[in-house]
């Protein structure tokens, strides 16, 4: 059994301010619609966040059967009207193949005009646009990767008090990307987004009061700020305080709540989550024994990669586990 231990910087979400426009010429798959009627109704009236929201939830998959082909029809037409997200994601989506051809020629052109509007409103003051400008120094797209760059754009938006910036900027503390390496600075930063709700700095708190890094170990504390983020259904958190309850780290020890935990990670496709919900099903701890459900959690983790539960399919002589 174990805990996820890894923080990632995740896809920026869209925080902008709504704007109409002319109705968009886009259908809506019935049988694979946002149960928002009114988002959908604002997005084909031609309103820009509306249109942006179905493009991002088409795109990671948030509410709707993930659909390039489906995000792409919003990300086009937003593109076309000079908004940087989109050009952004259509340069994504050529860049990787995802729903379009893959092109790198393609992917820079619709890169260079998001990089120079985000630019631009990034030095008017934008945090947004802060943000996307340094990922792409970050991840070096139309830009040369460079990582002191990404940091000083994080930087100026964390300190106007951006939440996913500070989040952002604690990552790069904690893993010394672009910055040396400072566990005390990390916890800083974490503990400013996490004051203001951000479920991912909710939860890289945790990780760092339960090990100690960069500030003293406290399993109370830990266990307060996964609760903080797993209530907001942060999937790594949940994991996480499942671990807790599993082993009884600053809460009485429940197997029963840690499959509770577990079981809600690995429906959001947590590969942790899924080997450790795996193994309780297979040792009947804190349910009942069933291996067949374990092995249905195992072959899930392990087609992710994980070694826990590719071993532990192994040891019962199993090695496909793609069906």
């Amino acid at each position: 059994m174990k805990k996820l231990n890894i923080i990632t910087i995740s896809v920026f979400s869209l925080i902008l301010s709504a704007c109409g426009g002319k109705s968009v010429d886009i259908t809506v798959p019935d049988n694979n619609c946002p149960s928002d009627k009114e988002l959908v109704e604002k997005a084909l009236k031609g309103d820009e966040q509306a249109g942006l929201k179905m493009a991002q939830m088409y795109y990671n998959g948030e509410g709707v059967i993930q659909d390039y082909t489906e995000a792409i029809k919003w990300y086009r037409v937003l593109s076309e009207k000079g908004n940087p997200y989109a050009q952004y994601y259509m340069g994504i989506c050529h860049d990787e193949g995802r729903g379009l051809e893959a092109s790198l020629t393609k992917a820079m052109e619709y890169y260079k005009q998001s990089f120079l509007e985000f630019k631009a409103r990034a030095e008017k003051g934008d945090k947004e646009a802060m943000l996307y400008l340094g990922k792409m120094y970050s991840l070096g797209k139309y830009v040369t990767k460079d990582k002191a760059a990404a940091v000083k754009w994080y930087r100026e938006a964390a300190e106007q008090g951006d939440a996913k910036a500070q989040y952002t900027l604690g990552v790069c503390y904690e893993e010394g990307t672009g910055v040396a390496q400072s566990f005390s600075e990390a916890v800083k930063w974490y503990r400013q987004a996490a004051d203001q709700g951000h479920a991912e700095a909710q939860c890289a708190l945790g990780a760092c009061f339960e090990e100690g890094k960069g500030v003293e170990a406290s399993a109370t504390e830990a266990v307060k700020w996964y609760r903080l983020s797993a209530e907001q259904g942060n999937a790594d958190a949940q994991c996480n305080l499942g671990y807790c309850f599993d082993e009884g780290i600053g809460v009485e020890k429940s197997p029963s709540e840690a499959v509770n935990l577990y079981r809600l990670s690995a429906e959001q496709g947590n590969a942790t989550a899924q080997n450790n919900l795996a193994y309780c099903y297979e040792y009947g701890t804190g349910v009942e024994k069933n291996m067949e459900e374990a092995i249905k959690w195992y072959k899930k983790s392990a087609k992710q990669g994980d070694e826990g539960a590719i071993a532990n399919l192994r040891s019962k002589g199993i090695t496909d586990y793609n069906d």
